[in-house]
């Protein structure tokens, strides 16, 4: 199965190769970027394993018998603060990512203070992820695992990270623990982790700690849960020991691994990972090529229609095309605009939530802020309080903030990968009625196809938003009436902390407004130069292939006979690459 997925890659790689080839030589540069990103892809597949689950079911555990090496910690504690990305490389190696964007280099062996809970508390040293290579033969086929923080802990900010990395998924392992019957917070986890994860595998996990009979029992109890809560009866349910299945692999002892039961996990992974994610990356690049392919096809059949007309009549037809590529660049000009008003209507959506978050946090913080100063002000001077209270009031508006903030860009995320989705098949469809009225000029054919959403896919849906972590500071800091009665002294202080409050978390919540919003408009102006150069591409293709037919029109006919030679011959290669590319997609969808 291996070696044949592997012949469908190099035959797929051959035939998106020579298309662009043939691109270039049309000079569609939007093709040739297209089509060289979707050879990078085929060339580079990677297939991401989240897993995933409550905390204490042995996930990391399970990760290190993946491995076959004892990488992430582990501990009888709550541990993974912060998500970890394992994948493969010759030479082991570890980066730390920090929330500002910085990169650390560091030994494997140091991860353990970044990613647990003990060493890094509520993620004080700010580390987005963890990345780890390593030359496990697992890996090896493009396999990245990742290691979320365990949800129904105590820690809420751990819970809030493992949600985080739901939409990044291809595949799941969601681990259960034998000694812990499927709960409430599992089963709401796992409602939402379906929506975001098309392929879920479960892992009883710890089937060394019961008895045959009583292992029996935990999976059929199990299963049964599972198919009552996801309402189907197709659930990938392997039970195993993480613990006995690192030993086995670490001493070497077949039989340990064996009883384990290890390897039926790693069968089931590679089957997947062969059968399903190679199939789907092959459809995908197939189709996206035959899209191209199609557009080339009909530039090099106006060519040879254009060649065959009498210069008079080339003339007209070009005048005709001419005009309908006038009202199509108009229609894409209009959904440019729309696409502007929507994304609009997003930034008043962050602008509302941000502000509805300020009314509704502030008599929050506020509280806080009383109940400190209520508690420091006996134990220090007034002047102490005062500064203490303003450290204090950058330190709940952070946290607040920081929180708002991801949840805000993950739903900009979202909302704007649906505009821009919807605008690009948009765009899609006037490529489409552009090729047909052409095709209708000049009476040729022109293939048609479905495999729109493959043309871009969703490289341009996941953008990066402005951050600035500075803190912005009151105009002014907190002044100290000494010379008032000392219990007036407490109401001034909490007057002046409280005006404080209110100043630096308006205007803190501007700065993250004003961020995303930013983000917002810089990205769509990147997709409208984006849907502008997809049809303008296409449209060039085309001018070209007429104002080549109507050049050498004029050419003497040795000229002629010599391009008439040299169509075929590229219409010759086109319909072979035809082939090729149909003969993967009917191969894929059976």
């Amino acid at each position: 199965m291996l070696e044949h997925f592997r012949e469908q890659k190099t035959l797929l790689s051959n035939a998106v190769e020579q298309l662009i080839t043939l691109a270039e030589a049309g000079e569609n540069r939007f093709a040739v970027d297209l089509l060289t990103e979707s050879l990078a892809r085929v060339a580079s597949e990677t297939f991401t394993l989240v897993v995933m689950g409550e905390f204490k079911r042995g996930k990391s555990t399970l990760i290190n018998a993946l491995v076959g090496a004892r990488i992430l910690p582990t501990a009888i504690v709550p541990l993974t603060a912060i998500p970890t990305f394992i994948r493969y490389g010759m030479e082991p190696q570890a980066t730390v990512v920090f929330l500002d964007g910085r990169a650390e280099k560091v030994p494997v062996g140091d991860i353990v203070r970044y990613v647990t809970e003990k060493e890094n508390p509520r993620n004080v040293k700010k580390v987005r992820e963890v990345e780890v290579i390593y030359p496990a033969p697992f890996l090896a086929e493009g396999i990245i695992l990742v290691d979320t923080p365990g949800v129904g802990s105590a820690y809420t900010h751990n819970t809030e990270a493992a949600y985080g990395y739901l939409p990044r998924a291809d595949a799941a392992l969601f681990v259960i623990s034998v000694d812990a019957p499927l709960g409430k917070g599992e089963l709401d986890y796992l409602r939402d982790v379906r929506h975001h994860v098309h392929k879920l595998i479960f892992v009883l996990n710890k089937i060394d700690i019961v008895s045959p009979d009583d292992l029996a029992e935990a999976l059929d109890f199990t299963r049964r849960m599972l198919q009552e809560q996801l309402q189907t009866q197709d659930i990938l349910l392997v039970p195993l020991s993480a613990r006995l299945a690192l030993e086995g692999k670490e001493q070497n002892d077949a039989e340990r691994l064996k009883t384990s039961r290890m390897t039926e996990l790693e069968n089931l992974i590679n089957d997947l990972i062969r059968c399903q994610k190679g199939a789907l990356i092959i459809s995908a690049t197939a189709s996206r090529a035959l899209r191209i392919l199609n557009e080339l096809e009909l530039g090099l059949e106006l060519w040879r229609r254009g060649m065959e007309d009498s210069l008079e009549e080339l003339e007209r037809k070009i005048a005709a095309f001419e005009t309908e590529l006038a009202h199509l660049e108009q229609e894409r000009e209009d959904s440019i605009y729309l696409l502007y008003r929507e994304v609009d209507k997003l930034a008043a959506r962050v602008a509302e939530d941000m502000e509805t978050f300020e009314r509704r946090v502030f008599p929050q913080l506020a509280g806080q802020l009383e109940d400190f100063i209520e508690d420091n002000y006996p134990r220090h001077s007034v002047k102490e309080t005062a500064g203490l209270a303003q450290d204090y009031i950058k330190k709940i508006i952070l946290g607040v903030l920081e929180k708002q903030r991801e949840r805000e860009k993950e739903i900009m995320q979202q909302e704007f990968a649906r505009v821009a989705g919807r605008f690009f098949r948009r765009i899609e469809d006037i490529v489409d009625r552009l090729m047909a009225a052409s095709a209708e000029i000049f009476q040729v054919e022109v293939h048609k196809t479905a495999y729109k959403d493959y043309i871009l896919g969703d490289r341009y849906f996941y953008f990066h938003f402005y951050e600035h972590p500075t803190f912005i500071p009151a105009f002014e800091e907190l002044t100290v009436a000494s010379l008032l009665p000392k219990a007036l002294l407490k109401k001034h202080i909490l007057t002046k902390t409280r005006a404080s409050l209110a100043e630096l978390l308006n205007r803190n919540c501007g700065r993250v407004r004003a961020d995303l919003v930013e983000s917002l408009k810089e990205k769509v102006r990147q997709v409208a130069g984006e849907l502008r150069l997809r049809s303008d591409a296409v449209a060039f293709s085309l001018k070209n292939a007429l104002q080549k037919a109507l050049k050498e029109k004029k050419a003497s006919v040795a000229e002629q006979e010599k391009s008439r030679a040299k169509c075929e011959e590229e219409k010759q290669k086109l319909f072979i690459l035809r082939q090729n590319l149909e003969g993967l997609l009917k191969l894929e969808n059976n």
